[in-house]
């Protein structure tokens, strides 16, 4: 990994909390370094609001240099090299399970399907809640097909679960090689920021934000145009990582959700609900997204070992940490790894 320093004309200072404005604040880690992906230069420093508790980078990478930051990211990668990785045979018949559970549920036809899963994964937490967080707790769309908008569409999965569903699913993001990929697979997708799409409103019945929202800089912006873009009535459904979650708290300045200095910005569960409700959406609900803690936590452990996150090992069995983690996280909402919620305009 890089040592150097990021170019200082290449920053931008940020005294204020990014999501509720306020200049008192804390010094939550100093120093940090890409120590995911190992690909970005620089130390950084998170500081955390005295007022929402949020999490943000000063400085942090200006928007026309933040790009290095995503060499060798993930939505880089073809779908084809990610199913291509090795799993346990326990992993693939969980897996088989699910998309039974997937296809009767969510109308899919994901393959392979092991019959019973329908039956076995709602007796069992864990298996449902990771399942509905997969297809996003969507609903199946009107006769004919309602209008759904992935904003940040990564590797552009989600967008073909959607296309199953019957919604007639569009994506959008800032990065052109996650697009080229995802243009290569038949997507409907385009390079272009919810902002610029200023012409529209009330076009969208279901817009869908994963893991986006912690790598902007200008989140209530960003939400406002969401609320523009959705029909009344419509739905928002987002997840970002929490930065007060179990995992969180128990590793520290090596917990893997952290990702400096592409995550400019954290939430935790009373923040995120307040700057969505700032915008005008209601009906707030906050979901589970289960079974996360296993992969977090080993990668967390492998930056704790001074590794990379994607040197991490495979592993086979959750451990007995992350187990007790995951029962903790489905008691309390507020230590929950991710932050997935809905709610509606």
């Amino acid at each position: 990994m890089s040592i150097c320093a990021w170019p200082a004309e290449e920053l931008e200072f940020v005294p204020n909390c990014p999501v509720c404005g306020s200049p008192d604040r804390s010094p939550l880690y100093k120093g940090m370094t890409d120590r995911v992906f190992g690909v970005a230069d620089g130390a950084w420093d998170l500081y955390r609001c005295a007022d929402c508790a949020s999490g943000w980078l000063d400085p942090r990478p200006s928007p026309e240099s933040i790009g290095r930051a995503y060499e060798n990211y993930y939505t880089h990668v073809s779908e084809d090299d990610v199913s291509m990785q090795p799993k346990s045979a326990l992993v693939r018949q969980l897996h088989a399970w699910q998309n039974d559970y997937k296809n009767a549920r969510y109308g899919l036809r994901r393959k392979p399907a092991s019959f019973g899963g329908r039956w076995l994964v709602p007796l069992i937490p864990s298996l449902r809640a990771k399942a509905d967080a997969q297809c996003r707790h969507m609903i199946r769309p009107p006769i004919g097909g309602g209008r759904l908008l992935d904003v940040g569409f990564g590797s552009g999965a989600f967008l073909e679960v959607a296309g199953e569903m019957g919604w007639n699913a569009e994506g959008i993001d800032f990065d052109p090689k996650a697009v080229e990929l995802a243009k290569a697979r038949g997507l409907n997708v385009s390079c272009v920021s919810a902002a610029n799409l200023t012409k529209q409103e009330n076009e969208y019945d279901v817009i869908t934000l994963s893991h986006v929202i912690e790598h902007v800089y200008d989140p209530v912006p960003l939400l406002s145009d969401l609320y523009r873009l959705l029909k009344p009535g419509g739905v928002l459904w987002l997840e970002t990582p929490n930065l007060e979650s179990c995992g969180a708290q128990r590793f520290g300045a090596n917990w893997r959700g952290l990702e400096i200095p592409r995550h400019l910005l954290l939430f935790n569960a009373r923040s995120l609900r307040r700057v969505v409700s700032q915008v005008g959406f209601n009906k707030i609900s906050q979901h589970w997204h289960a079974m996360v803690l296993f992969s977090i936590y080993t990668e967390s452990n492998a930056i704790a070992d001074g590794k990379s996150a994607i040197e991490a090992s495979p592993q086979i069995l959750p451990s007995l940490v992350a187990v007790i983690d995951e029962l903790r996280e489905m008691l309390r909402p507020a230590r929950r790894e991710f932050l997935t919620f809905t709610a509606c305009k």
